[in-house]
């Protein structure tokens, strides 16, 4: 009986060769060239006679699984097979549903190594932890797959390094991957045009006060000069708040509910139109870079490409420049001044708190127990923006909410 399955080709181009012979014809060969009785043979291996005669009974009947595998290479070398044969031997004698067990071992292998499981499991992306069948179905199935080693390749481009992650790095090159595969898919047909973005960004502020339409109006009008923008789920081990990429040669945007503050949601989207104008070229070389987290080593060469603390310069100033702060700062604990000098500025009030907090907390005072409750929650403007594609049975799914979000 041949094989011809992925797992046994594998196994015998590394070893350089394309087939090869079964264990028992390759024992029935030597015995007969030999003309030793099996009895003799068994004493030279020093092998009982009985457990001699059963291990090659076996090996006939291709139940080579349950033989002592010591036993085998004791009689490869008598035989004078090398060590690399023993393996390809062992592969050709084996059952279909023994192969079958290896391709599964070898899957496994696969996803311990590239995926976080027991996080995908938490966020509800997977069922089990052991039910390798039933976890490789989902990965094909949610990314279009027709072999799950193609996820490397074909989902997101190659973007991490072939060596060991941790379980962070695993978890996040999911998230990125799949936010790749989201804006390709969307595939915006819109050019982007710099002077366009320009002109828009002194215009969003106002749209900070209308909470439950104001993002999606701004994600929608920035669509509209190229420039696309997706509410992407947070998932855990990864704390990114945000990520600017560039996706087919234009500018990508993904904002988290890292925690849910509505003055963060804002804040976070200037932060990466900032990489949009500064760091664009950049990121045409090194496609993405995440804002609000740790870098890992692999990346902390990029990360300092991108200064974030101008990212963030131009996130307030833009929305509440300082000397504005400086203003209302005396009267910060009257709420009601706070919400007329937010009106006369055209910014929700929650930023002049969120700002506050942030410009104290530089001094080493914690305020943010004490204003946490102007902060407000993204909640209602994210309801008709997020997008969760980790619970749906594919992510194409969830790409078609994102065209119909990003172009109504």
């Amino acid at each position: 009986m041949s094989y011809d399955n992925d797992l046994m080709n594998e196994i015998y181009l590394m070893l350089g060769k394309s087939e090869c012979k079964k264990l028992s014809d390759i024992i029935a060969e030597k015995i007969a060239t030999l003309d030793t009785p099996k009895t003799t043979l068994a004493k030279i291996l020093n092998i009982d006679k009985s457990t001699f005669d059963r291990m090659l009974k076996k090996i006939e009947d291709g139940e080579i699984d349950s033989i002592d595998f010591f036993h085998i290479l004791k009689m490869c070398q008598f035989f004078n097979i090398s060590v690399e044969e023993v393996a390809q031997i062992y592969v050709a004698s084996l059952k279909a549903e023994h192969v079958s067990q290896l391709e599964i071992a070898k899957t496994a292998n696969f996803l311990y190594r590239n995926f976080d499981l027991k996080g995908l499991k938490d966020v509800g992306f997977i069922n089990s932890l052991t039910d390798i069948k039933a976890i490789e179905n989902r990965f094909l199935t949610f990314f279009n797959l027709d072999r799950l080693y193609d996820y490397e390749e074909e989902v997101g481009g190659v973007l991490y390094s072939k060596t060991k992650k941790s379980v962070a790095d695993e978890m996040k090159e999911f998230w990125v991957k799949s936010a790749i595969l989201q804006f390709q898919k969307v595939n915006n047909p819109n050019e982007y045009e710099q002077d366009k973005l320009l002109a828009l960004i002194p215009k969003i502020r106002p749209y900070t006060r209308h909470e439950e339409k104001g993002f999606l109006t701004v994600i929608q009008a920035l669509y509209k000069i190229g420039i696309t923008v997706i509410v992407q789920r947070y998932l855990s081990k990864t704390q990114v708040r945000g990520a600017t990429f560039v996706v087919d040669d234009k500018p990508c945007i993904v904002i988290t509910d890292f925690n849910k503050s509505y003055p963060t949601l804002w804040f976070s989207l200037m932060h990466e139109l900032y990489h949009v104008i500064y760091d664009l070229e950049a990121l045409k070389t090194w496609k993405y870079h995440t804002s609000g987290e740790e870098q890992d080593t692999t990346m902390q060469i990029v990360s300092d490409l991108f200064n974030e603390e101008y990212a963030d310069y131009f996130s307030r100033e833009i929305l509440f420049p300082k000397e504005k702060l400086e203003y209302i700062k005396p009267h910060i604990n009257s709420n009601s001044l706070v919400l007329e000098y937010a009106k006369e500025n055209s910014i929700h009030p929650s930023l002049i708190y969120a700002f506050h907090v942030f410009d104290e907390n530089k001094k080493g005072k914690n305020l943010f127990p004490v204003y946490q409750k102007y902060f407000g929650s993204s909640e209602k403007a994210l309801k008709s923006v997020k997008t969760n594609p980790w619970d749906k049975v594919s992510i194409f799914e969830e790409i078609e909410k994102i065209k119909q979000i990003l172009t109504s």
